[in-house]
């Protein structure tokens, strides 16, 4: 495990688990809409967690028109047909730490057999290329 966070604050980002992990920001820049491949995470029997994201500054950024879209989403496959679960996050250009909190019954309700999650980053307009991380991590 790695920590991102000082041990001072650790109130975002928290643990780092590579088993959690639905993007490396290692990955590189994502220039076209892209989903990652899911990961098996049973969410549906865990009270609430949330979905860490580190993004990179990116250009051209107009609200509405030219922006990256970030969803979270689940699936009883992992080569499935997803659905979003909690809300979307749409990082304006500048770089940000955020978090996407979602909780087991809120997934339930959206797949009720649902144990694959992944993200998805969707690009609206044409802003320029966006690099990100996302992982899990208990609430």
């Amino acid at each position: 495990m790695t920590f991102f966070s000082t041990i001072g604050d650790r109130r975002r980002r928290g643990t780092y688990d590579d088993n959690l992990v639905l993007r490396d920001i290692a990955d590189g820049a994502e220039s076209a809409t892209a989903s990652e491949t899911g990961i098996a995470f049973d969410c549906r029997k865990i009270d609430q967690f949330k979905v860490c994201l580190a993004v990179d500054a990116y250009t051209g950024y107009d609200a509405g028109t030219a922006e990256w879209t970030l969803t979270v989403e689940v699936s009883d496959v992992v080569g499935g047909t997803y659905t979003q679960v909690g809300p979307s996050f749409i990082p304006v250009g500048a770089a940000i730490e955020s978090e996407i909190v979602i909780s087991g019954p809120m997934v339930e309700q959206v797949d009720a057999d649902a144990d694959w999650i992944r993200i998805t980053a969707t690009k609206t307009g044409s802003p320029g290329n966006i690099t990100y991380g996302a992982w899990i991590v208990p609430c």
